[in-house]
């Protein structure tokens, strides 16, 4: 019977490791992925854990580019949102789409546009549940002006040149900047300007500025320079202009018979013989204060650009002792 009992009690035991063997192991006795530590009363054993074909390395692997490709499906969902205007980043934004046009004629258009702005509701919530509140828009109206020559929304429309003719390189007080004297019904007076034109549809700045150049003021010039486009009046209008710098040989004939008044401009449009245009040659040296004395003797009204171009002179020769 002892025998027998001992027999039992064997089997009963080599049972038990069996089922210990063919046991998984739980979750709970996982420590970062890794078997826990054996105890006094060792835990069924725990093979390295097989799930679905994956083992703890590379379900580790699996998780990052899980939690890389919600990143980027989280930014493209973000950029998307920019690119349709309803992300914070860019905002304010114009939608083209609901622009009206209030009027039209030959040369200029009135139109009205909507823009979105970002808008916060002030609820006396707290901080915190403020940031938590999606972000809210409102759709405001602007009027502007357009040029119709205007190809699209971001060209060039005009340019305006500067051209300095050096009568003595030896002695900068001998320069002269190459301006035109015109009426302009708008300001309903004389106005003193750099020459300008706008640019035709077969034209780059370049070519429009040599062009106009010649025709306003009968001088031929070269193309030096060319800036990129600036904003005359953002507030009204999405007019834009480059400046363009023109060096002019005064060696040539036509510019010697140009300058001194031996050759009449034929190159005027007939608008602009009507309007009185003419060159006006004014010295580089003290421009700021000619451009205040025809003001105060003549009632002429000046061009932004050629005010702002004179009083940067006027720094630049205060600051060199009058030797710019």
């Amino acid at each position: 019977p002892n025998r027998a009992a001992s027999v039992l009690n064997r089997c009963h035991i080599l049972l038990h490791l069996l089922a210990c063997l063919l046991t998984p192991a739980p979750a709970s006795s996982l420590a970062f992925g890794r078997p826990r530590p054996l105890t006094r009363h060792p835990p069924p054993f725990s093979p390295p854990i097989q799930q679905s074909g994956i083992n703890h390395r590379t379900s580790t692997s699996s998780a990052k580019i899980i939690l890389s490709n919600s990143s980027k499906i989280m930014a493209s969902s973000s950029s998307s949102s920019a690119e349709d205007g309803s992300g914070s980043t860019k905002l304010p934004r114009v939608d083209f789409t609901k622009t009206e046009t209030v009027g039209t004629t030959r040369w200029m258009r009135l139109e009205t546009l909507s823009y979105h702005v970002s808008h916060e509701e002030d609820n006396n919530n707290d901080e915190q549940q403020q940031q938590q509140q999606p972000q809210t828009t409102k759709v405001l109206k602007w009027d502007r002006a357009v040029r119709t020559t205007k190809q699209s929304e971001n060209s060039i429309d005009a340019v305006v040149i500067l051209a300095i003719l050096q009568n003595d390189p030896s002695d900068p007080t001998k320069d002269e900047i190459v301006c035109v004297k015109q009426f302009r019904p708008p300001v309903d007076a004389y106005t003193v300007e750099l020459p300008a034109g706008l640019i035709d549809p077969d034209e780059d700045p370049a070519s429009a500025a040599a062009r106009e150049f010649h025709e306003e003021t009968g001088y031929e010039g070269t193309v030096v320079k060319v800036m990129p486009a600036g904003y005359l009046s953002p507030g009204l209008t999405n007019e834009s202009a480059a400046l363009v710098r023109i060096e002019v040989d005064m060696s040539l004939e036509n510019n010697i018979q140009i300058h001194n008044d031996q050759m009449a401009n034929s190159k005027l449009e007939g608008c602009e013989r009507e309007r009185g245009l003419e060159k006006l040659l004014l010295p580089r040296v003290g421009l700021l204060e000619a451009l205040h004395d025809m003001q105060e003797k003549e009632g002429v009204k000046v061009f932004a650009a050629l005010y702002s171009l004179a009083l940067g002179m006027s720094v630049a020769e205060s600051s060199a002792g009058g030797n710019a």
